[in-house]
């Protein structure tokens, strides 16, 4: 419950890296996660790069700043486009918030992305846990599910990008976000 309580989505972080032991024990956090008939339909991607992650981070802009919008945008509300374009439109803004990991997870079948959030759930509790910060970055799905994206990165055309998370160490911790009561619809 610790966890779960003292998580935050942290967007400031140091460019010290995540050394590869504390990766493969957040990856080991993700797959332990549960799944549809057990089918754990997750593979993850990995940057590291400081360089590769800034020119994502551009060209994921470049997307919501594309006019007209990309059809993966088209359907969105155009307030909740208008209010995202301000955002990554600001001088110096990064998708990645400074992180020095960007960890994506595909789901290998189109069915298996809600079972992707469980691990990426899981994630992100493990790498609180021990001090770390994460982020789920949604702005940079519809650059990690393209298909030159993917090509690049030898992710296989058939997976779909579930979730994109940048890990790192925090320069602070954000403070708690209010929560509204449960919403319970019916006890019967």
């Amino acid at each position: 419950m610790q966890a779960l309580h003292e998580r935050r989505s942290v967007r400031g972080y140091t460019a010290e890296p995540i050394d590869d032991a504390t990766l493969d024990q957040l990856l080991d956090a993700a797959i332990w996660a549960p799944s549809a008939v057990n089918a754990q339909p997750w593979a993850f991607g990995i940057v590291r790069n400081r360089a590769l992650l800034h020119r994502y981070s551009e060209l994921a802009k470049a997307i919501y700043l594309a006019d007209p919008p990309v059809p993966e945008l088209a359907a969105m509300p155009e307030l909740v486009l208008r209010h995202l374009r301000e955002l990554v439109s600001q001088p110096g803004y990064d998708l990645f918030h400074g992180a020095s990991t960007l960890v994506t997870i595909y789901a290998t079948t189109i069915e298996g992305v809600a079972d992707c959030f469980l691990a990426a759930e899981n994630l992100m509790l493990a790498a609180s846990s021990i001090g770390l910060g994460t982020c789920p970055i949604g702005l940079a799905l519809p650059l990690m599910d393209q298909a030159t994206t993917k090509n690049e990165l030898s992710v296989p055309a058939g997976m779909v990008a579930a979730l994109p998370i940048v890990v790192g160490h925090p320069t602070g911790q954000p403070p708690a976000p209010t929560r509204h009561p449960a919403k319970v619809l019916y006890r019967r």
